[in-house]
């Protein structure tokens, strides 16, 4: 796994079957690609070696570039439980970023949780992506078979509220998984006990 962190969210990249292409997890600030490609080359990489995008949810700090992602020919994954929040966060980016262009709808890879470890496979990546509402009813979480989850803005295990049935049914789905190694968009990274 690949980290760089910029306007205070952790970025991560992971590495396909040939070592030369990346998948990102997160789409960054909106008007920001210049900076997140920055990024990208701090952590000994090239920006056009990105080839597909996972959203883990539709918020503008985490889906901001997903047009500049698809402009640049990145394959952006859509999963069932998300696209509803996309008009929302595109108003709220367009009342204070005047240069940002909406995201084409029918550029997105369709593609439903559980065919993400097919998909994942076939890149070169073990793992799957799995529905962890909480934060949003649209976020989604990849969880790697060694141990590691990203999670975006899942909220820690212990700050979830005894009453908030969708963050704890989130976490049993990533310990389900056998996840350790956790790694948040706004935290620092952390080991489950």
């Amino acid at each position: 796994m690949i980290g760089f962190t910029y306007s205070h969210t952790h970025c991560y990249l992971l590495r396909s079957n040939d070592r030369e292409k990346l998948l990102a997890f997160d789409a960054g600030w909106p008007c920001s690609l210049l900076e997140y490609a920055r990024g990208v080359k701090a952590a000994g990489y090239r920006f056009d070696c990105i080839r597909w995008a996972i959203i883990s949810h539709f918020h503008l700090d985490h889906a901001g570039l997903v047009r500049d992602f698809q402009d640049a020919g990145i394959q952006c994954l859509l999963f069932e439980n998300q696209g509803d929040g996309i008009d929302g966060m595109e108003r709220l980016i367009a009342r204070s970023h005047k240069d940002y262009r909406p995201i084409f709808r029918d550029r997105f890879l369709p593609l439903r949780t559980d065919e993400s470890r097919a998909f994942l496979s076939s890149i070169g990546i073990a793992g799957e992506v799995i529905r962890t509402p909480g934060h949003s009813d649209d976020s989604v979480s990849l969880v790697t078979d060694a141990h590691e989850a990203l999670i975006g803005d899942l909220y820690p295990l212990p700050q979830v509220m005894d009453d908030d049935e969708a963050s704890l049914g989130s976490w049993a789905a990533i310990r389900a998984l056998g996840a350790r190694h956790i790694f948040p968009s706004h935290a620092e990274p952390f080991e489950l006990a």
